[in-house]
């Protein structure tokens, strides 16, 4: 299900925040550092990228001279989007595949674009789209007081297809790109205090509110670098940090967790689970702890306090190279 890969490429097309000041490891590119060895002559606003509440990544898999790539989600804005992958100066056309991690609109919104962007650099080819079925009802968050606030609807199936989309809509994990990309199922829930989204919901066939915590349409990519281990892409970790490092670690029970990448979920309702999180994220003894989008401060600060310079802080504009 999985073939291992000579090399990594991550570019952070679109998170919450953006930061070329801090040091990095020698396997981070900055964003200011990338600008300037693509032939930035001074340093101004017209450059850069534009972080926003979302997170997109572009995936390359390297193996000898052949790589594949696979973008992951493609954050919450078309303008956000177009305007970041030009200014990272990203070829589109060697995309291979897109994958959407959960039915949310901050990680959904910009696909119809990206599809376009992809299509028009490839010369026409559809473009396999990965989809978990559930993904497209609308959803809701019901506040203490009982009210509900809907979510935008991400782009329907036919929307998708009419801009390119190949779509491979399945709860099944799959084996994508000659098998340098794996993309779970729908992730087992074996923990006791990671339970979701709290509050909420999403519209059932006669249209009524029903909970929806549990989001059993995120799903999880991983990559096998070659002499270092599992590679997870988690977006959101929805279903919980630790029940998706732990769904990758029994699929893969030979290939030890090198590193994550995505958004933990760990702030607003979620910040009481950080304590048992950071205690069960211990005993995968990763290399790489690359928190991302709806992480959070108090989360990064435990984090970073117990596993060091392990912890390396996602950001718009960043290249890790591993």
């Amino acid at each position: 299900m999985i073939e291992p890969v000579d090399s990594l490429e991550i570019t952070v097309v679109i998170d919450n925040v953006t930061d070329s000041l801090s040091s990095t490891p020698k396997f981070v590119e900055t964003e200011f550092a990338g600008a300037w060895r693509r032939g930035m002559k001074w340093l101004g606003g017209k450059c850069l990228c534009c972080a926003a509440h979302g997170l997109s990544c572009l995936i390359t898999a390297r193996t000898g001279t052949s790589s594949r790539s696979l973008l992951f989600d493609t954050g919450p804005d078309e303008w956000v989007f177009e305007r970041n992958v030009v200014r990272l100066g990203l070829d589109l056309g060697k995309v291979d595949a897109m994958m959407l991690s959960h039915g949310h609109w901050d990680h959904a919104a910009a696909m119809p674009r990206a599809l376009q962007m992809i299509t028009s650099a490839n010369g026409g080819k559809p473009v396999p789209t990965y989809m978990h079925p559930g993904m497209f009802g609308p959803r809701a968050i019901k506040w203490p007081d009982g009210r509900f606030m809907p979510m935008e609807d991400i782009p329907s199936e036919s929307v998708l297809a009419g801009n390119g989309a190949q779509l491979i809509v399945t709860k099944e994990e799959q084996s994508a790109l000659s098998g340098s990309f794996y993309i779970s199922g729908e992730i087992a829930r074996v923990t006791a205090f990671e339970r979701g989204l709290p509050g909420q919901h999403q519209l059932n066939e006669r249209g009524e509110w029903k909970p929806d915590e549990l989001l059993m349409d995120e799903r999880f990519v991983a990559v096998h670098i070659a002499n270092k281990g599992l590679f997870v892409f988690t977006a959101c970790s929805h279903a919980g940090l630790i029940n998706v490092l732990t769904h990758a670690s029994h699929r893969f029970p030979d290939i030890p967790i090198y590193g994550v990448l995505g958004g933990f979920h760990l702030a607003g309702a979620t910040e009481s689970i950080i304590p048992d999180t950071v205690e069960a994220l211990g005993k995968f003894n990763l290399d790489v702890i690359a928190a991302a989008h709806c992480t959070g401060w108090r989360a990064l600060g435990a984090m970073t306090k117990q596993f060091g310079d392990r912890v390396v802080p996602s950001a718009v504009g960043k290249t890790f190279l591993l």
